[in-house]
């Protein structure tokens, strides 16, 4: 890419900037239909005290919401920067000029049924949307999209939607429900989000703007991206570049296989690619290519909540017997390294320990030691394995329900979260906090161990429902870090 065009195109993707800073917002095709799209971006906005005005139009409301609502764009007395339409395909045009007439600078598309039925009428509609919306110097998100959700902003694209703290992760969805997906599950695992945006068909604004404006946008720390098709691989790619020589980005692919590549032209109308060449591009680019979406949120949950990378050597409470032996398998096959206990470690605990000082290994077995995660000597030797220089990470396999019935408690006490938190924390290490789900399934029991989980999460730590998945984000997540490093 040559430098005048890195410079125009990441100007670009600046000036989104000042498009997703609305002063005022209008929903064209507002209903009172409380299950209607129109009725809940209206609500939606409401709720999360989006601060301008917020203009309701269709003609058969007087008002919606406690807002005046107005027969049209044309209508409204003050000026409108961004549009969210929920009106039928049939009715785009008439609101095009209607947002000419207003000066709209932004208009989103949650109307759909264009390019992505197939259907050569449909796709001929498309290009005249795009025609007349580029005409008229209006910049569009979608069709066939949820649109944008800016917590700073207090933008959201459904009511459901409202986490009020801003965070640091930059997504670019071409699936609106990944987009739910993505912030629903993330939230209570200690995810927060600069920007979400859900682009569907990519008329106008895609994948390549929207990277080149996390890029540089001082709000995003961590880009996330789910991508269908491309409308650019030249330019997508050169974006994912640069993208990538600045900040994380996990790039997720849907239709990687036949079945999915149809899927994905049914969608949102995508052009699919060679997976293995897709594989190649995206790793010379610098990116991480991530295979589902939870594991796309696993690793959002390392880079939020796991703390910094050292290196790849690791302290591991594996569980016990079988649990340690899949831990140790877990963390070769992850690229992770599992030091021997170092020999200081085992002299100092020789008083304390004497059925076991000399036993002790890497994975830990707790049944050397005795069940119960929060028992002083488990947390002794973890703690004393990850404050010793062999040792880069520590991963905690916490049996929450067995450390619970131990202490004869229903949920965890502030100190022990405390003590799990200090492990990385005093010790400038990433760490890792596996929470199972409990063996017994009493109402009680289950509920304890999720509320635990929550409780956890909420301290800003790095939690995962099982062994696998936890070294899986762990290991990805510091050979990643290792390359980004290395460059």
């Amino acid at each position: 890419m040559s430098d005048k065009t890195a410079l125009s195109e990441t100007s670009a993707g600046s000036d989104l900037e000042a498009l997703f800073r609305p002063q005022s917002i209008a929903v064209v095709g507002a209903s009172s239909n409380v299950r209607s799209q129109g009725y809940e971006y209206v609500e939606g906005l409401v709720k999360f005290g989006f601060p301008g005005p917020i203009y309701p139009v269709n003609p058969k409301l007087d008002e919606l919401l406690g807002l005046k609502a107005y027969p049209r764009l044309q209508d409204i007395p003050g000026g409108v920067d961004f549009v969210i339409s929920a009106v039928p395909a049939s009715a785009v045009f008439e609101l095009v000029e209607g947002a000419k007439e207003k000066g709209v600078k932004l208009i989103h598309f949650f109307t759909a049924r264009f390019s992505e039925t197939g259907r050569a009428d449909a796709i001929e509609m498309e290009r005249e949307l795009r025609k007349r919306t580029q005409e008229a110097g209006i910049r569009v998100i979608g069709p066939n999209c949820m649109g944008l959700y800016y917590p700073k902003q207090r933008i959201t694209f459904d009511p459901m939607v409202l986490e009020e703290e801003p965070g640091n992760i930059g997504f670019l969805s071409q699936s609106g429900s990944h987009a739910f997906r993505v912030i629903g599950r993330g939230k209570n695992r200690g995810l927060r989000f600069s920007k979400v945006i859900s682009y569907g068909n990519a008329l106008d604004l895609n994948e390549v703007d929207f990277l080149y404006h996390f890029a540089d946008d001082p709000e995003t720390e961590i880009i996330a991206a789910y991508i269908e098709g491309l409308r650019d691989g030249k330019r997508f790619f050169e974006a994912l570049r640069y993208a990538a020589s600045r900040k994380p980005v996990l790039v997720m692919k849907g239709g990687r296989t036949p079945a999915g590549h149809a899927a994905a032209s049914s969608h949102t109308a995508a052009l699919a690619s060679e997976r293995s060449i897709w594989r190649v591009a995206v790793e010379q680019a610098g990116a991480l290519e991530v295979a589902s979406l939870n594991e796309l949120i696993d690793l959002l949950v390392a880079y939020r909540c796991a703390g910094p990378v050292k290196g790849r050597r690791v302290a591991v409470l594996g569980g016990a017997g079988g649990g340690t032996v899949e831990a140790a398998d877990l963390c070769a096959e992850a690229g992770l390294e599992l030091t021997p206990v170092p020999q200081e470690i085992r002299e100092a605990l020789r008083d304390k320990l004497p059925h076991a000082w000399d036993w002790i290994g890497n994975p830990l077995d707790a049944s050397i030691l005795g069940w119960g995660p929060l028992r002083a000597n488990e947390m002794d030797i973890l703690g004393m394995m990850a404050a010793h220089p062999a040792y880069d990470g520590v991963l905690l396999n916490f049996h929450v329900e067995r450390a619970l019935h131990r202490m004869g408690l229903e949920k965890l006490p502030p100190e022990a979260i405390e003590m799990v938190a200090r492990l990385g924390r005093d010790n400038d290490k990433a760490l890792v906090l596996v929470v199972e789900e409990p063996e017994a399934r009493e109402e009680e029991r289950v509920r304890a161990v999720l509320e635990a989980r929550d409780q956890l999460a909420a301290a800003g730590l790095a939690v995962y429902p099982d062994i696998e998945r936890g070294i899986r984000a762990m290991g990805r997540y510091v050979s990643y870090e290792m390359q980004r490093a290395s460059r």
